[in-house]
């Protein structure tokens, strides 16, 4: 056999699941009314589900359809009367977490159980302030910006902020891009330049070598000139003529 799969893992507090839920059904409605109970951490905690339940449906556009769903969980005309007209108001601005669980240190006695209290937040002489829902910190927020001077930024002002983020990344990227094609063309023409250095180095030095080829032949040019000349010849020498 294959065994049920539970989509919700609530607790069973040792009883059935009529007798659970009509209690539950009880104390939701002692809650809403004194808006403070002292209970077990168990039954507290499976307690919130149903009161957090009970704040959203009195929350809903459509009141009728509201006052409907809540009336088959709480058992009070004054309970509901109370749920619709004071608690739901109350908490327009919240998003959730509506109610509280604080553990206490002593237990019950007899069976030793874990106590703790449950309560709706934002109640009147509540002993720990809850923090404030979103909308009414940020205008806390706005209004201390305000008085140092600080404006808020408008969703106009985001538009035009974004618009002119958009056209500076436009022109960044033409910026890389010529940026780009100029490095491209400065390679070229550096590569150019050195091959024409390199042109030159090679015509200079072809032409020191023929000035190296050169000048041996002046020299042995002038080495005739010297001994066709009359005036440069030898005279002969007297040793000779007296043997003669």
């Amino acid at each position: 056999q294959k065994m049920r799969k539970r989509h919700h893992q609530y607790r069973r507090l040792n009883r059935k699941p009529k007798h659970k839920r009509a209690m539950l059904r009880n104390m939701v409605t002692s809650l809403i009314k004194h808006e403070r109970l002292v209970t077990t951490e168990a039954k507290a905690k499976e307690l919130r589900h149903f009161a957090d339940k009970m704040i959203t449906y009195a929350k809903k556009r459509d009141k009728l359809h509201g006052i409907r769903l809540a009336e088959r969980i709480v058992r009070e005309k004054a309970s509901l009367t109370k749920l619709m007209e004071i608690l739901g108001p109350r908490y327009e601005q919240r998003g959730g977490g509506y109610t509280r669980v604080m553990k206490l240190a002593k237990r019950r006695l007899g069976d030793g159980a874990h106590m703790a209290i449950i309560e709706y937040v934002d109640r009147p002489g509540e002993v720990r302030a809850a923090r404030p829902p979103t909308p009414l910190r940020l205008a806390a927020m706005r209004e201390v910006l305000g008085t140092v001077g600080i404006k808020p930024i408008t969703d106009g002002e985001i538009e035009e902020l974004e618009s002119e983020m958009g056209a500076l990344k436009v022109d960044d990227e033409k910026e890389e891009e010529e940026a780009t094609d100029g490095g491209d063309t400065g390679n070229e023409d550096a590569l150019q330049a050195a091959e024409a250095s390199e042109d030159s180095a090679d015509d200079e030095a072809d032409d020191t070598v023929q000035a190296a080829d050169d000048l041996p032949s002046e020299e042995t040019e002038d080495e005739s000139e010297s001994t066709d000349d009359p005036e440069t010849k030898a005279e002969p020498d007297e040793s000779e003529s007296k043997k003669e």
